[in-house]
């Protein structure tokens, strides 16, 4: 087994996302120790340049029942969470204390209405976090995908938000999971002209996974979302079409990241930085300092100075169609 081992910082994997400043380009991802103050805290101190919480809401929600995760082959995993969390005014004390810290925090925020996304989003900013990131698309809550597959629904959030918090605070958000890549490039546009400071992709997919014995889903909630190396593909191509519509604004890449090639991929492709989920259930917290020692390698190899020099490098080449 290998051994965790805390991340020595590199000068040169510095990066920003818009006035977000990360010591390096990793980020652990909503919904991964993210329930309490430690595991954020636990995850910074093994290398995350960056943490984002547990997507919390206005009020207490249970969840989905029973099972919530299933491992799939090739450390892919689907889950159907339904976003269990105590609410935003019972989770913001774990949140001060990670702040607290010093520790870059992504608030990640979920809401029923435009109004209830900025109140949450307006309680998270005044905890201290660094910006928001408004989970509009998660698939196995209906209601969250259909909204963040709606150009003008999403449009409509991000304006509210930004308008309540009175742009104290970076507002991210994070993408469905979708191989509609028109689709996604309309939602990102949307996103930006009201003013979304940065994007997140993607979310996990929507997926299914079958009990042949019982004849029934595996899940207890039927469908769910399905995230780690079988979505790389999916998002990596969303990132670089995202990138590749003149989007400027930084791209977060997210999807199936276990090495540091993975991490660069995402970053030739287009993105700023990436976010980390599956990978620290597989592999362990250590994921983010091996992540970053390997894109070190990589910079030293081919004599390249700073990590936001791979952003958007990938070679030009025609799509057939």
């Amino acid at each position: 087994m290998t051994s965790e081992t805390e991340a020595k910082p590199d000068s040169r994997l510095k990066v920003k996302i818009g006035t977000v400043e990360l010591e390096n380009p990793t980020i652990l991802a909503s919904g991964v120790l993210g329930v309490a103050a430690g595991g954020l805290i636990s995850a910074s101190n093994f290398g995350a340049g960056a943490v984002v919480t547990k997507t919390v809401g206005w009020k207490p929600r249970s969840g989905h029942p029973g099972p919530r995760v299933v491992g799939l082959h090739g450390d892919s995993m689907m889950n159907a969470m339904g976003i269990p969390n105590p609410g935003i005014r019972d989770y913001i004390p774990e949140i001060k204390a990670v702040v607290k810290q010093e520790i870059p925090v992504i608030g990640s925020a979920l809401g029923t209405s435009p109004k209830e996304f900025a109140r949450v989003a307006t309680h998270l900013a005044k905890a201290g976090v660094s910006a928001v990131e408004l989970n509009i698309s998660c698939p196995h809550v209906g209601s969250l995908y259909l909204l963040g597959m709606d150009p003008d629904a999403v449009a409509e959030v991000v304006s509210e938000v930004v308008e309540q918090t009175e742009k104290q605070v970076p507002i991210w958000v994070k993408l469905p999971g979708s191989t509609d890549y028109p689709r996604l490039i309309q939602v990102a546009k949307a996103a930006q002209t009201a003013g979304a400071a940065a994007l997140v992709a993607l979310n996990t997919l929507p997926a299914l996974a079958i009990d042949v014995d019982a004849r029934r889903p595996l899940l207890g909630a039927g469908i769910g979302g399905l995230s780690g190396p079988a979505i790389k593909p999916i998002a990596l191509r969303a990132v670089w079409e995202l990138h590749n519509a003149g989007m400027n604004i930084p791209i977060i890449g997210v999807g199936g990241i276990l090495t540091g090639q993975d991490a660069i991929e995402y970053l030739l492709a287009g993105a700023t930085a990436v976010e980390i989920g599956t990978g620290v259930l597989t592999r362990g917290r250590a994921i983010f300092s091996k992540v970053c020692n390997e894109i070190g390698v990589y910079l030293t190899e081919y004599n390249i100075k700073h990590v936001s020099e791979l952003t958007g490098q990938m070679a030009k080449f025609e799509v057939n169609s």
